[in-house]
């Protein structure tokens, strides 16, 4: 069984946990253009290829002041990038809202930070794991972060790896 976390956005990941193995971590495939990069769909579907269950975290819309319409836009982009992905694929996908993951996952973690608690927890359960987007980064990504979280939220919904 290959469980799939995903955190949705350009600066999210797309994480496969699987039983015995370390976790395949990939920050959000994207092709670079002239004004913005855009999703690189087929790079997307070839990490879904293969899995059990998808998990990703279900998007809500931002108030115009923290990002605004265009932030939006690329969000929901995204999440219609994946129902269509799995869709075509006939892959199971959970949409799970945040608060329903943190409250698990960041359970015990102190703090009032969502993405630095979200950071300790991911190093605590995958402590081999590097949550830095490329290796030249000295900051760990909180993208990656959650979509491990994710991914090992929904492993724990699905019983495990019986």
């Amino acid at each position: 069984m290959i469980v799939v976390g995903v955190d949705p956005g350009k600066e999210g990941a797309i994480v496969r946990l699987a039983a015995d193995i370390l976790p395949l971590v990939t920050t959000m495939p994207v092709i670079s253009g002239a004004k913005r990069n855009e999703y690189d769909v087929r790079a997307i579907r070839d990490l879904l290829l293969g899995c059990s269950h998808v998990f990703a975290e279900k998007l809500q819309p931002m108030p115009l002041q923290a990002g605004g319409t265009i932030a939006n836009y690329n969000r929901g982009y995204c999440m219609g990038l994946f129902i269509a992905l799995c869709t075509a694929l006939a892959l199971p996908l959970t949409l799970v809202r945040p608060q329903e993951w943190q409250r698990e996952m960041l359970a015990g973690i102190p703090g009032e930070d969502t993405k630095q608690r979200s950071i300790l927890a991911a190093q605590c359960l995958f402590p081999v794991t590097s949550l830095l987007p490329t290796p030249r980064c000295r900051k760990p990504s909180d993208g990656i972060a959650d979509a491990l979280l994710i991914a090992e939220w929904g492993r724990r919904k699905l019983g495990g790896w019986a």
